[in-house]
């Protein structure tokens, strides 16, 4: 792959390795050296505006940092630092669904609670007054070794209506655990009562 000589200077001699490859839309992630991820898209304003929200929070709560947004040749490269951590499908947490809602339950917290007074990013879904992670799933979800929480996929974030991320919180918890037995415990951890119709409009429309 052919790459803009600035961010062939920055990681020069180290090793990339293809985590994502998006074969409909041509999208692809890479890891290198666990120091820095690398995304190269032909959606250039798409991937510009993940930049643009990624810049947005990181004052705001822990995401990972921006290097460089280069176009070339009709594709754009996006490098950022990559956020230490563990996503929340890794066994230790799955094997206990009662930890793992009260991590989820912190880090819903940590995010509804961003400052939107300056912002002019909406989510998919704008009604609502809260700042909405878009994709709220276990796998977009990083504690650190000393239980810092870290969100990454913050493409779909915006002001919104926090059920966008209480359904879909709800449907990975399920979907990891192959199980329906522990929702209860994540509703009361979240503190909400389970809406039917929200839910299903969102996991099955947005």
């Amino acid at each position: 792959m052919i790459l803009p000589n600035k961010i062939k200077g920055i990681i020069k001699d180290k090793k990339m390795t293809l985590i994502t490859e998006a074969h409909v839309s041509g999208d692809e992630v890479y890891n290198i050296n666990d120091e820095y991820i690398l995304k190269v898209s032909t959606n250039i304003d798409t991937l510009l505006h993940e930049k643009n929200i990624n810049d947005y929070l990181l004052n705001k709560t822990n995401v990972s940092k921006s290097i460089c947004f280069i176009v070339l040749d009709n594709k754009a490269y996006y490098l950022k630092t990559c956020l230490k951590g563990e996503n929340l499908v890794n066994e230790k947490y799955l094997k206990d669904p009662y930890k793992l809602a009260k991590i989820l339950s912190k880090a819903m917290k940590l995010f509804h609670s961003i400052d939107i007074s300056e912002c002019n990013y909406y989510s998919k879904e704008s009604k609502g007054n809260i700042f909405t992670h878009g994709d709220f799933c276990l796998p977009n979800i990083l504690v650190d070794e000393n239980g810092m929480i870290g969100f990454i996929d913050t493409t779909h974030s915006g002001i919104g209506d926090p059920w966008i991320d209480y359904a879909w919180c709800i449907w990975s918890y399920e979907y990891n655990l192959k199980s329906k037995a522990y929702t209860h415990i994540l509703l009361k951890e979240l503190d909400i009562e389970f809406d039917k119709e929200k839910y299903e409009y969102y996991v099955n429309n947005i």
